[in-house]
């Protein structure tokens, strides 16, 4: 993480630096073409000066007036067109964003797991004290079995539960053929009948 970070921050110094010269840049450009257009200007203003005392060159004046509408016309800024793309250079960024998007996904779904748990807990304690208030002789053996020795009072947990599950499928299984029975008789007494 710390590289990432590391990458980004000298991604970021990297382009300061670019916006910085760029901008210098432009202001080398906009000096130049300042400083040509008014080296132009005077060139055209001195050669109508020459032109004027000569008559023979109102032809060439007229085409020093067309040159000179074109240089005030000329902008004075040029336009920069910027185009973003990914390249081989923008890969470390794709892939830093990439991980940070799956840490982040990864950091939700811990804190919904843990949101989920702690709600589960906090029934489970709630489920315990109203058991501790209801039949508080059970609850202290239980507290009693489970702080002195913790795994043995899970051993016997699991123990009470497997015994009552055998307990509840003895029971089925016992009104299962109950009903059997109680149906085989209705079917011999109706043969019986016949």
């Amino acid at each position: 993480m710390k590289k990432i970070e590391e990458h980004l921050e000298s991604i970021e110094e990297v382009l300061s630096l670019v916006i910085r010269k760029n901008a210098s840049i432009e202001n080398l450009i906009q000096m130049a073409t300042e400083s040509q257009n008014k080296t132009l200007a005077d060139t055209v203003i001195q050669l109508k000066r020459d032109l004027a005392q000569d008559a023979s060159a109102q032809q060439l004046e007229t085409y020093l007036s067309q040159i000179e509408q074109a240089v005030v016309n000329v902008p004075k800024a040029s336009e920069v067109r910027h185009h973003h793309h990914f390249d081989l250079q923008a890969k470390g960024f794709i892939i830093s964003a990439a991980l940070l998007l799956i840490s982040t996904a990864i950091s939700i779904a811990v804190a919904i797991s843990n949101y989920n748990e702690s709600t589960r807990l906090q029934e489970s304690d709630l489920k315990f004290r109203i058991s501790r208030q209801l039949s508080p002789a059970v609850a202290a053996r239980a507290d009693s079995i489970y702080y002195t020795d913790p795994e043995r009072a899970e051993l016997e947990t699991q123990k009470l539960e497997a015994q009552e599950l055998s307990v509840k499928d003895a029971e089925e299984l016992l009104k299962r053929r109950q009903m059997e029975a109680q149906e085989a008789k209705e079917l011999l007494k109706q043969l019986k009948k016949e």
